[in-house]
């Protein structure tokens, strides 16, 4: 068996920090590239007819949540066009559409006016023109400045379709808006640093329902020309969908079907589309790697997220002009765009990405490779002592990239400072990583390997970071293993340590040395 290796790999310097997680370089002749997870939009049908610039890549995505029909949230600054959007979308699907401002509204806006029944033994509603009941559209906007108390009330709406535990029979979407929370914006630079005053972020279990939530774009977002035809576009009165977006919706639930029959149900349907690869294996492999970063995604989520790829990929079938969609792209849309931490704050699309292409290559493994185990290692320091010590057949550029994404994986220059000066005596002498790599490490180590005596003016913090690194120093012995701890130490004095101290650093940097059997030589002093 021909054993096809997906690679990974980073740049980092000794300066400037580097990514939590490594971005896929070009794969070898022996691992052919998956298609871009951003693929070139297909023609808007959906957003620029409309005057609406910049949302062409997330149309799939939208056509996806009129075919699911799944809880829908779109998180953007004011005057984006969310509501006008949203609107638009349930008038040309010929719905009952009920709008709600959750920052202003009351919970006898939803139910209509409550009297007793002729019995007086419950409640009954009389309708207003506002309430709920005969709705087929519900698009609830501020969601993020409603009161805790009616939040409850409307997560039975956008959970179960229900109110008060009645079914809403006639209710088919659930739509909403809010602007980006606290933080959302944070280093912006390029657009008004708005801070929405009452806007929170929106409750974890709330959250968790919505299957897509989209990031709408802004003026910023734009580029010149598109912010030139914006302008000029307000003066040509009401535009129209291009499309019969009724049926546009039918042919994407059509391909949908498909996408989620099973034989022999699939013999008697037209095979519009070919039938997904095994995903199970893909988001198995997905949520470990998100759990070891740090995000822990529900089971709901995670069956969500499969529901909504598929989706995705029937409406990529369906907008497409040419070439049949590809997978690895539907999947990464779905989990780009169903990312409930988007309703908190903004997430790292390329430590996301990173992750995401990690899960599509372990997926794609057969189940007897070797790689499979070896992928499947969450921690890339761990991965690489295995990848050494099992004498498994990697090529150079394969344990290179494995070297600088376990480098680049470290938190903090100390720490990324200890994983270097390990992986560099480990396998320095061996011709098993690329002369690049090698120089990597060595950039990170150069205060380590020749420290230079400097004198400093210390006082307050630093001062007593001094005398905490003399401390641990004293302790040390003249072992090879005690010379680079004590070199690693002193190399980050006086202003180092801001994110761990030197204790942290020491232990870390003996588990590292057991880990990798270290016997080197001493460094010089």
């Amino acid at each position: 068996m021909k054993r096809r290796i997906p690679k990974t790999a980073v740049t980092t310097s000794a300066t400037a920090p580097t990514p939590t997680l490594a971005a896929p370089a070009a794969p070898s002749a022996e691992a052919p590239a998956a298609e871009s997870p951003a693929p070139a939009a297909a023609p808007s049908i959906l957003t620029r007819p409309l005057g609406l610039l910049g949302w062409d890549k997330l149309e799939p995505v939208l056509l996806a949540a009129l075919a699911t029909a799944e809880p829908l949230l779109l998180i953007g600054r004011h005057g984006t066009a969310k509501s006008f959007l949203l609107e638009r979308l349930a008038q040309a699907l010929g719905l009952t559409y009920r709008f709600y401002n959750a920052s202003l509204l009351n919970y006898d806006d939803l139910v209509g006016i409550p009297v007793p029944d002729a019995a007086q033994t419950s409640l009954r509603y009389i309708s207003t023109p506002t309430a709920i009941w005969d709705a087929e559209v519900v698009f609830v906007d501020e969601l993020s400045r409603t009161r805790p108390d009616l939040q409850n009330k409307l997560f039975s709406i956008i959970h179960e379709r229900r109110v008060q535990g009645i079914p809403l029979e006639k209710l088919r979407y659930r739509w909403a808006a809010m602007n980006p929370p606290p933080g959302f914006d944070a280093g912006d630079q390029d657009d008004e640093a708005d801070t929405y005053l009452g806007a929170e972020p929106l409750d974890p279990a709330l959250a968790d329902r919505f299957a897509f939530l989209l990031e709408v774009p802004g003026w910023a977002d734009l580029s010149t020309p598109e912010k030139e035809e914006l302008l000029a576009d307000q003066f040509r009165g009401r535009h129209e969908f291009p499309v019969d977006v009724p049926a546009l919706v039918a042919r994407t639930r059509e391909r949908l079907a498909v996408l989620t029959a099973r034989p022999p149900a699939l013999e008697r349907l037209a095979v519009l589309t070919a039938r997904p690869p095994a995903l199970a294996p893909y988001f198995i492999a997905l949520e470990s790697q998100l759990r070891a970063a740090g995000t822990r995604f529900s089971s709901r989520r995670i069956s969500m997220l499969l529901r909504s790829a598929l989706g995705i990929h029937a409406a990529r079938g369906v907008l497409a002009t040419a070439a049949a969609p590809d997978w690895e792209s539907s999947l990464f849309l779905a989990v780009a765009h169903g990312h409930p931490g988007l309703a908190a704050g903004p997430i790292d699309r390329g430590a996301l990405f990173a992750l995401h292409r990690q899960a599509w290559n372990l997926a794609r493994l057969d189940p007897d490779d070797p790689w499979r185990a070896l992928l499947g290692i969450t921690d890339p320091v761990e991965r690489v002592a295995v990848a050494s010590f099992d004498q498994l057949a990697l090529k150079e550029s394969d344990l290179s990239s494995l070297v600088i994404e376990a480098v680049s994986a470290q938190a903090t220059p100390e720490e990324r400072a200890a994983v270097s000066l390990v992986l560099y005596l480990h396998l320095r002498d061996t011709p098993r990583i690329s002369a690049s790599a090698a120089e990597t490490l060595a950039g990170q180590l150069t205060r380590v390997l020749r420290p230079a005596i400097d004198t400093h003016q210390v006082h307050g913090r630093q001062f007593t970071l001094c005398r905490e690194v003399a401390s641990l120093c004293a302790r040390l012995g003249d072992s090879p293993g005690d010379a680079y701890a004590r070199n690693l130490l002193n190399a980050f004095l006086p202003a180092g340590f801001t994110a761990i101290t030197p204790a942290r650093l020491l232990g870390r940097f003996r588990t590292l040395w057991d880990r990798f059997q270290l016997t080197a030589a001493a460094p010089a002093r």
